[in-house]
């Protein structure tokens, strides 16, 4: 299989080299991958100027692949979507020199929650209640229990892997709870991470724009930047404050000028071009800041979350990080216009805090962004099980 060529990805364009099994390619201004092909698929590592980690690429012969990335090289589930179609070589060539095309960063960073989203596994489901008769009277509930396992994979899991030992007896689990017990030595054996923790105890949306089962709660407390061509065009600014309308529209309202003819057109396109993905109603309404830029929030259900969107063996894990999102895109002539944010609506009451939610989700020309991240530490990861509202059903639909 030939897979040499230019790649249109979320990430900007990809320029792939083939020799034999082995793959080299560029992206964005400094970013670079290096891998191995093996059938259909090719695995390797990626690196920019700010980060590195996995990636994985499976090719369906048409010109097109799908994809997905972490960050960091250790192992663990990758959560990142990177897809790309091939971009016509005649016409790449034709136009090389007359498409200048527009490097931007976008960039939000502080202080920002994310959210993971899943259910119990049916297989670990039949288990808990023998797992409670058997653990030490400290450990009350369902929830106990998960944190406890969830703390055999953080900073501090040695210790918390002593403090296992000593709350769960490992004979009678293994004779009374094969599963947890089968996974607790997985922890162990292969040093998993709270993400593979996730991929092995809960069942999530996995095909999902945010990455398997989570969402980012963009506020109105972090910072907004935008670089185009290397310039910063947009410096540091209070995300809240950007984000201010100056205007507003709703595609119920016949439009009345050119301007709202304009919003109205493009809406219409939004609806229809992401519908299937992310649920969206009929009907939305957006309010547009100084600079022209769209800002939507809609109540809507991604039909990737329908089937873990049961209050019954529910989990939410909130990590509260430090980080820093940069969204990258190479287009022909940028236009701020065509970018749009979108938020589910009902923030205010899941997350229970003063901060508004600015957006959950970037989209450009109507098409799903995808941030690298950049994290640089945590304040902590919290676990919530069968929560009456701290759940994904309350968040989506009150």
């Amino acid at each position: 299989m030939n897979i040499s060529g230019n790649y249109k990805t979320q990430h900007g364009e990809l320029v792939l080299a083939q020799h034999g099994d082995n793959i080299t390619a560029t992206y964005q201004e400094n970013g670079v991958c290096s891998g191995k092909l093996s059938g259909n698929k090719v695995e390797g590592i990626w690196k920019n100027k700010k980060d590195q980690g996995l990636f994985e690429w499976t090719f369906d012969g048409k010109g097109n692949f799908a994809g997905k990335y972490k960050s960091g090289i250790e192992k663990g589930p990758m959560r990142g979507k990177w897809d790309g179609k091939a971009i016509n070589s005649t016409d790449a060539e034709n136009n090389a020199d007359t498409l200048v095309k527009d490097k931007v960063e976008i960039i939000l960073s502080g202080r920002i929650p994310k959210y993971y989203f899943g259910r119990l596994k049916e297989s670990f489901q039949d288990e808990f209640q023998e797992v409670l008769l058997m653990a030490d009277e400290s450990i009350e509930t369902e929830q106990d229990f998960l944190k406890l396992l969830l703390g055999t994979t953080l900073e501090d899991k040695e210790s918390e892997r002593e403090n296992f030992t000593e709350l769960i007896p490992l004979e009678e689990l293994e004779e009374k709870c094969p599963n947890f017990y089968s996974l607790y030595q997985e922890i162990l054996d292969y040093d998993l991470d709270h993400f593979g923790l996730y991929d092995a105890l809960f069942d999530t949306a996995e095909y999902w724009a945010g990455g398997n089962g989570f969402i980012t709660f963009f506020e109105d407390d972090c910072s907004f930047q935008l670089l185009i061509n290397g310039k910063e065009v947009i410096k540091n600014s209070n995300f809240g404050d950007f984000s201010k309308s100056v205007k507003s529209y709703h595609t119920e309202e016949a439009p009345v000028d050119e301007f709202e003819h304009n919003i109205s057109k493009s809406l219409r396109a939004f609806i229809q071009q992401n519908s299937n993905e992310f649920g969206l109603p009929d009907d939305l309404g957006v309010g547009i800041n100084k600079e022209g830029i769209m800002f939507c929030e809609s109540w809507f259900t991604p039909p990737s979350f329908e089937e873990i969107c049961d209050r019954d063996f529910s989990v939410t894990i909130l990590h509260d990080d430090i980080i820093e999102y940069t969204y990258f895109l190479e287009v022909e002539n940028f236009d701020l216009t065509k970018l749009l944010f979108l938020a589910h609506a009902n923030y205010g009451d899941f997350r229970g805090n003063s901060l508004t939610t600015i957006a959950n989700y970037l989209f450009y020309d109507n098409e799903i962004v995808l941030p690298d991240e950049n994290w640089h530490r945590d304040k902590g990861i919290e676990l919530e099980y069968e929560s009456r509202d701290i759940n994904l059903d309350f968040f989506l639909n009150g």
